[in-house]
């Protein structure tokens, strides 16, 4: 099954805008990417937490984004997304995930990929259900690295 070029350009729109919103430390925007919470269906995210409700996912993000969360000062770039349909009004998304710092001096810090994302049409468009993020491995040696004192350039 093929959806509509129109369809496509929206699920699009929305990865990019989830990504927007966190940068632009906007939790409100970024759960306005989500379904309801009824039909909410979890976000894993490894290292930074599972979170089952959508109530959940918003205190974390409204911490997130906070002006002592992690994601301050930083950009997330997507890559290779990957658009699966599953049917007219349902499809599984996967992108690649680049983090880079912009408030210190620029550089990548982290990478990783969103497996699967399920997408659905909803009488206000394209809206995650669920989202599941693998962080890659050279993140924790960053951290771990910057954490005894060091700073990769």
């Amino acid at each position: 099954m093929n959806l509509p070029a129109e369809d496509l350009l929206a699920i699009q729109s929305l990865v990019a805008r989830y990504c927007l919103t966190t940068d632009d430390a906007d939790p409100a925007g970024f759960m306005d990417c989500w379904v309801g919470p009824d039909e909410f269906g979890g976000y894993e995210s490894g290292p930074f937490g599972s979170m089952a409700t959508w109530d959940e996912l918003y205190e974390f993000e409204k911490e997130h984004t906070g002006p002592e969360g992690m994601a301050r000062g930083k950009r997330h770039q997507v890559t290779n997304l990957h658009i699966e349909a599953v049917s007219a009004t349902e499809a599984r998304v996967t992108h690649d995930l680049q983090v880079l710092e912009v408030s210190d001096p620029p550089r990548l810090i982290a990478t990783g990929r969103y497996d699967d994302s399920v997408v659905v049409k909803t009488d206000e468009g394209w809206r995650f259900r669920s989202r599941t993020l693998h962080v890659d491995p050279g993140f924790f040696a960053l951290m771990e690295t910057e954490g005894a004192g060091g700073r990769h350039g």
